[in-house]
């Protein structure tokens, strides 16, 4: 049985794999055509308002997102997935309407208020009425949308979420860009385009679960408190993970000005991006068989599932940060408008500072399998202080933004090793230090093998799809050579012979 859900991971990890690298690929193409559609000051504007949207979002909807993942599977063994669902749909309607009528009210409060103050009426020149609507409008597909995806995805229904990862990223490049060219470069046309994405992904994903017959249906007390109970503290912890990835993006703006802002969220959010969706990925192709095992009561078989998914992690993180190291300026002068390229120097940091991140959330398990989501809180609430309090002093004492990224690595590390010896002697992960030493060398042959070609070979975009495609297939020989992957190539080629 333990095999079978091996199996079951190493399936679900493949299809969001294939699902995140395509959201990867258009993700990139995305930020190389913004640097081109937006100048530095709006790309600055734009960062402010996304991560405003996306933290409300975190802060009031994010609780209910996690629960449905940790819980969905328990009430359906119960066969009591329908009043949890209904419950789960209830819950997120009220969260929605408080939060559009207070945001209507702020944004009202704040046009008649700038009559009377010039810093207000500054702000809202920039921040105009139109940017407040296509922020709240996104707000609400946003949300629906990463609703509807835990619920897909704790229901493992992973070609789904294919599709819709597909719809996302290609629908909000296609209008944006259509946008522009019809009506000139403004951030509006992002969050719209964004909202219009998100709204078709929600339906067809509302279509998929049959949720439409669930609105006005009742809600059970019970369950909602216990889904408080799980995820109020988990938004806390989500709350200061953002803290660690986003706050430098406002302190950045406010010491050097929203252009250099917009460089460095540029090049942050290329290899965050990547990074979280390679997370995602993972995290979902693993977690609802950890959790359907677990609320099954057969831990036993947990912890080597565990151990399978870190591996699987390793197998796929670590190389993309010794890739990143490697190409980073190759990325950057490829794929953004000149006035960006500098920023790259910022890539490595993020993509370490991720990795670890990605970490994090393995070595949590124990604390969210036992829902104390207290625990996760106070430890990531101390990575988040010691990334923003780093960032406040450092940032404008040597007037760099690079030392911003350093900060962020160094808050995630704070927080992953807070986390592992929080759950040292509780459902730790465990990898083969023979592993960890293959992967390790793997991704520096990898790493040294596209250097030593950049040395000789021109910046360009066909040189730098050159250097990702060879540095995968050194890294893959690499692997086979030391042996890392010889149980994935018997399966594989005991499949192939079946056929």
């Amino acid at each position: 049985m333990a095999e079978n859900s091996k199996g079951a991971i190493a399936k679900d990890t493949v299809v969001y794999m294939i699902a995140k690298m395509i959201e990867a690929v258009v993700g990139i193409v995305t930020m190389s055509a913004m640097s081109y559609l937006f100048r530095k000051a709006q790309m600055g504007y734009y960062s402010t308002v996304n991560i405003a949207v996306t933290m409300i979002a975190l802060l009031a909807v994010q609780w209910l997102n996690q629960s449905v993942l940790r819980y969905i599977n328990k009430y359906d063994i119960a066969n009591k997935k329908d009043i949890f669902i209904s419950t789960v749909i209830n819950s997120w309607m009220k969260v929605n309407a408080g939060v559009v009528a207070a945001a209507a009210a702020v944004v009202a409060a704040l046009k008649a208020a700038s009559a009377y103050s010039d810093a207000l009426a500054s702000f809202m020149s920039v921040y105009t009425p139109g940017v407040f609507v296509c922020g709240i409008l996104w707000f609400i597909t946003y949300n629906t949308a990463q609703l509807m995806i835990a619920m897909l995805a704790a229901l493992r229904k992973a070609r789904v979420n294919l599709l819709l990862s597909v719809i996302t990223v290609c629908g909000r490049l296609a209008l944006m860009v259509l946008f522009c060219m019809m009506w000139g470069s403004r951030i509006e046309w992002i969050f719209l385009s964004y909202f219009i994405t998100d709204g078709v992904v929600s339906l067809i994903a509302m279509r998929e679960l049959r949720l439409l017959s669930y609105t006005g249906a009742r809600s059970d007390k019970g369950i909602l408190a216990e889904l408080k109970a799980y995820g109020l503290p988990l938004m806390g912890n989500q709350f200061a993970t953002t803290i660690l990835n986003k706050s430098d993006v406002y302190i950045v703006m406010i010491a050097l000005g929203a252009g250099a802002s917009g460089i460095y969220q540029t090049n942050y959010s290329l290899i965050a991006t990547a990074f979280t969706l390679i997370n995602a990925a993972m995290m979902r192709g693993c977690y609802p068989t950890i959790l359907r095992k677990w609320s099954e009561g057969k831990k036993d078989e947990v912890q080597t599932l565990l151990n399978t998914a870190v591996r699987m992690y390793l197998l796929i993180a670590v190389p993309a940060v010794a890739g990143v190291w490697a190409v980073s300026y190759q990325a950057a002068y490829a794929l953004f408008a000149p006035e960006y390229v500098e920023g790259h120097v910022v890539m490595f940091w993020v993509a370490l500072g991720m990795m670890f991140l990605g970490l994090t959330e393995y070595s949590i398990k124990n604390w969210e399998l036992h829902a104390n989501t207290s625990a996760i809180f106070k430890r990531s609430m101390i990575g988040g202080v010691v990334n923003v309090g780093l960032n406040l002093v450092l940032v404008k004492l040597l007037d760099s933004y690079f030392i911003a990224s350093v900060t962020t690595f160094l808050g995630f590390f704070v927080y992953f090793l807070l986390a592992v010896f929080g759950t040292r002697k509780h459902l730790i992960w465990h990898i083969k230090a023979r592993s960890l030493f293959n992967i390790l060398l793997s991704a520096a042959v990898m790493a040294g093998v596209i250097k030593l070609m950049e040395s000789v070979l021109p910046e360009g975009k066909l040189y730098l799809a050159l250097f990702i495609f060879c540095g995968i297939i050194v890294y893959g020989l690499m692997l086979t050579l030391t042996g890392e992957v010889r149980d994935e190539l018997s399966i594989i080629r005991a499949k192939l012979i079946r056929k």
